[in-house]
Protein backbone atom coordinates (compact mmCIF):
# COMPACT_ATOMS: atom_id res chain seq x y z
CA UNK A 1 0.00 0.00 0.00
CA UNK A 2 1.60 3.35 -0.85
CA UNK A 3 2.49 5.54 1.84
CA UNK A 4 0.11 7.93 1.39
CA UNK A 5 -3.14 6.06 1.88
CA UNK A 6 -1.33 5.06 5.19
CA UNK A 7 -1.00 8.93 6.11
CA UNK A 8 -4.37 9.87 4.57
CA UNK A 9 -6.44 6.37 5.77
CA UNK A 10 -8.54 6.86 8.60
CA UNK A 11 -6.78 4.37 11.51
CA UNK A 12 -10.31 2.62 11.86
CA UNK A 13 -10.68 1.68 8.78
CA UNK A 14 -6.77 0.17 7.94
CA UNK A 15 -8.04 -1.81 11.43
CA UNK A 16 -11.09 -3.13 10.02
CA UNK A 17 -9.31 -3.73 6.75
CA UNK A 18 -6.46 -5.99 7.88
CA UNK A 19 -9.35 -8.29 9.61
CA UNK A 20 -11.30 -8.39 6.68
CA UNK A 21 -9.45 -7.93 3.42
CA UNK A 22 -8.41 -11.60 3.45
CA UNK A 23 -11.93 -13.13 4.25
CA UNK A 24 -13.87 -10.83 1.99
CA UNK A 25 -10.93 -11.87 -0.96
CA UNK A 26 -12.09 -15.84 -0.57
CA UNK A 27 -15.73 -14.76 -0.53
CA UNK A 28 -15.60 -13.01 -3.70
CA UNK A 29 -13.26 -16.19 -5.41
CA UNK A 30 -16.04 -18.28 -3.83
CA UNK A 31 -19.17 -16.30 -5.49
CA UNK A 32 -17.44 -15.34 -8.87
CA UNK A 33 -14.96 -18.37 -9.24
CA UNK A 34 -12.72 -15.68 -11.08
CA UNK A 35 -9.61 -14.87 -8.60
CA UNK A 36 -8.89 -11.37 -10.67
CA UNK A 37 -12.45 -10.16 -10.52
CA UNK A 38 -12.38 -11.09 -7.05
CA UNK A 39 -8.94 -9.11 -6.47
CA UNK A 40 -10.40 -6.19 -8.92
CA UNK A 41 -13.35 -5.71 -6.62
CA UNK A 42 -11.36 -6.19 -3.54
CA UNK A 43 -9.31 -2.92 -4.54
CA UNK A 44 -12.85 -1.47 -5.46
CA UNK A 45 -14.54 -2.44 -1.86
CA UNK A 46 -10.74 -0.59 -0.39
CA UNK A 47 -11.38 2.58 -2.42
CA UNK A 48 -14.91 2.90 -1.74
CA UNK A 49 -13.93 2.97 1.80
CA UNK A 50 -11.31 5.55 1.44
CA UNK A 51 -13.80 7.50 0.31
CA UNK A 52 -15.78 7.80 2.91
CA UNK A 53 -13.21 9.30 5.04
CA UNK A 54 -14.06 10.14 8.99
CA UNK A 55 -17.44 8.19 8.35
CA UNK A 56 -16.04 5.05 8.21
CA UNK A 57 -15.64 4.82 11.97
CA UNK A 58 -18.88 6.16 12.35
CA UNK A 59 -20.22 2.95 11.08
CA UNK A 60 -21.85 0.75 13.58
CA UNK A 61 -20.74 -2.96 11.58
CA UNK A 62 -17.67 -2.14 9.62
CA UNK A 63 -17.60 -5.64 8.18
CA UNK A 64 -20.66 -6.08 7.30
CA UNK A 65 -20.57 -2.48 5.60
CA UNK A 66 -17.35 -4.00 3.27
CA UNK A 67 -18.42 -7.08 2.73
CA UNK A 68 -22.36 -5.25 1.52
CA UNK A 69 -20.00 -2.95 -0.68
CA UNK A 70 -18.42 -6.16 -2.20
CA UNK A 71 -21.32 -7.79 -2.50
CA UNK A 72 -22.49 -4.62 -4.35
CA UNK A 73 -19.40 -4.36 -6.43
CA UNK A 74 -19.67 -8.21 -7.99
CA UNK A 75 -23.42 -8.08 -8.49
CA UNK A 76 -22.64 -4.97 -10.92
CA UNK A 77 -19.66 -6.65 -12.29
CA UNK A 78 -21.31 -9.73 -13.43
CA UNK A 79 -24.22 -7.99 -15.02
CA UNK A 80 -21.87 -6.15 -17.10
CA UNK A 81 -20.62 -9.74 -18.00
CA UNK A 82 -21.54 -10.44 -21.45
CA UNK A 83 -23.68 -13.81 -21.06
CA UNK A 84 -21.93 -16.78 -23.26
CA UNK A 85 -23.90 -19.72 -24.33
CA UNK A 86 -22.07 -22.66 -25.19
CA UNK A 87 -24.17 -23.55 -28.81
CA UNK A 88 -23.87 -27.21 -28.90
CA UNK A 89 -25.65 -27.24 -25.24
CA UNK A 90 -28.23 -24.98 -26.29
CA UNK A 91 -28.96 -27.04 -29.22
CA UNK A 92 -29.39 -29.69 -27.38
CA UNK A 93 -31.34 -28.54 -24.69
CA UNK A 94 -33.83 -26.52 -27.17
CA UNK A 95 -34.41 -29.74 -29.79
CA UNK A 96 -35.45 -32.33 -27.76
CA UNK A 97 -35.86 -35.88 -29.70
CA UNK A 98 -38.43 -36.57 -32.29
CA UNK A 99 -40.09 -38.93 -30.80
CA UNK A 100 -40.57 -36.47 -27.55
CA UNK A 101 -41.61 -33.47 -29.99
CA UNK A 102 -43.99 -36.12 -31.36
CA UNK A 103 -45.73 -36.77 -28.22
CA UNK A 104 -45.89 -32.81 -27.37
CA UNK A 105 -47.21 -31.97 -30.34
CA UNK A 106 -49.53 -34.85 -30.62
CA UNK A 107 -50.98 -33.69 -26.96
CA UNK A 108 -52.37 -30.84 -29.03
CA UNK A 109 -55.25 -33.30 -30.07
CA UNK A 110 -55.91 -33.77 -26.38
CA UNK A 111 -55.80 -29.83 -25.49
CA UNK A 112 -59.28 -28.66 -26.90
CA UNK A 113 -60.88 -31.28 -25.35
CA UNK A 114 -59.14 -30.52 -21.81
CA UNK A 115 -59.87 -26.84 -21.97
CA UNK A 116 -63.69 -27.58 -22.30
CA UNK A 117 -63.77 -28.75 -18.68
CA UNK A 118 -62.67 -26.27 -17.72
CA UNK A 119 -64.57 -22.79 -16.54
CA UNK A 120 -64.95 -19.83 -19.25
CA UNK A 121 -62.97 -18.10 -16.90
CA UNK A 122 -60.06 -20.40 -16.98
CA UNK A 123 -60.46 -21.06 -20.55
CA UNK A 124 -60.69 -17.69 -21.36
CA UNK A 125 -57.04 -16.60 -19.66
CA UNK A 126 -55.17 -19.95 -20.57
CA UNK A 127 -56.58 -19.26 -24.30
CA UNK A 128 -55.48 -15.51 -24.59
CA UNK A 129 -52.19 -15.42 -22.15
CA UNK A 130 -50.68 -19.21 -22.91
CA UNK A 131 -52.26 -19.93 -26.72
CA UNK A 132 -52.24 -16.36 -28.26
CA UNK A 133 -48.98 -15.24 -25.79
CA UNK A 134 -51.08 -12.13 -24.64
CA UNK A 135 -48.81 -10.86 -21.58
CA UNK A 136 -50.27 -11.28 -18.20
CA UNK A 137 -50.47 -7.28 -17.71
CA UNK A 138 -52.39 -6.54 -20.69
CA UNK A 139 -54.89 -9.36 -19.48
CA UNK A 140 -54.83 -7.62 -16.52
CA UNK A 141 -55.71 -3.81 -17.58
CA UNK A 142 -58.38 -5.22 -20.48
CA UNK A 143 -60.34 -7.27 -17.82
CA UNK A 144 -59.80 -4.56 -15.31
CA UNK A 145 -57.91 -6.80 -12.60
CA UNK A 146 -54.71 -6.67 -10.82
CA UNK A 147 -51.19 -7.76 -11.98
CA UNK A 148 -51.30 -9.95 -9.10
CA UNK A 149 -54.99 -11.75 -9.29
CA UNK A 150 -53.89 -12.23 -12.67
CA UNK A 151 -51.09 -14.23 -12.32
CA UNK A 152 -53.14 -16.22 -9.50
CA UNK A 153 -55.68 -16.99 -11.38
CA UNK A 154 -53.25 -18.19 -14.59
CA UNK A 155 -51.65 -19.95 -11.95
CA UNK A 156 -54.97 -22.15 -10.44
CA UNK A 157 -55.92 -22.28 -14.26
CA UNK A 158 -52.93 -24.01 -15.30
CA UNK A 159 -52.97 -26.48 -12.25
CA UNK A 160 -56.37 -27.75 -12.81
CA UNK A 161 -55.92 -27.89 -16.92
CA UNK A 162 -52.37 -29.89 -15.70
CA UNK A 163 -54.94 -32.49 -13.87
CA UNK A 164 -57.37 -32.79 -16.50
CA UNK A 165 -54.73 -33.69 -19.00
CA UNK A 166 -52.81 -35.93 -16.71
CA UNK A 167 -56.60 -37.69 -16.30
CA UNK A 168 -57.76 -37.55 -19.71
CA UNK A 169 -54.87 -38.36 -21.53
CA UNK A 170 -53.10 -40.63 -19.16
CA UNK A 171 -50.01 -38.22 -19.33
CA UNK A 172 -45.87 -39.98 -18.35
CA UNK A 173 -43.29 -37.97 -18.27
CA UNK A 174 -39.77 -39.24 -19.00
CA UNK A 175 -36.55 -38.65 -16.56
CA UNK A 176 -36.30 -35.14 -17.40
CA UNK A 177 -39.87 -34.48 -16.85
CA UNK A 178 -40.80 -34.59 -20.73
CA UNK A 179 -43.88 -35.62 -21.63
CA UNK A 180 -43.17 -38.82 -23.08
CA UNK A 181 -46.45 -40.41 -24.14
CA UNK A 182 -50.00 -40.69 -23.25
CA UNK A 183 -53.34 -41.97 -24.40
CA UNK A 184 -56.34 -40.18 -26.09
CA UNK A 185 -59.80 -40.84 -24.46
CA UNK A 186 -62.91 -40.07 -25.30
CA UNK A 187 -64.31 -38.71 -21.76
Amino acid sequence: MPQTTKQTAVPCLLQSWHLSESEIYHWLVKQSGDPQLSFDLLQDTFLRALQQQKRFCDIQNQRAWLFRVAHNLLLDALRLQPKSVDIDSYHQLESPKSEGRAAVESLAQCLPKALTKLSSAEQDIIRQCDLQGLSQQAFADAHQLSLSATKSRIQRARKKLKQILQQQCQIRFDEQQRVCCFITSDT
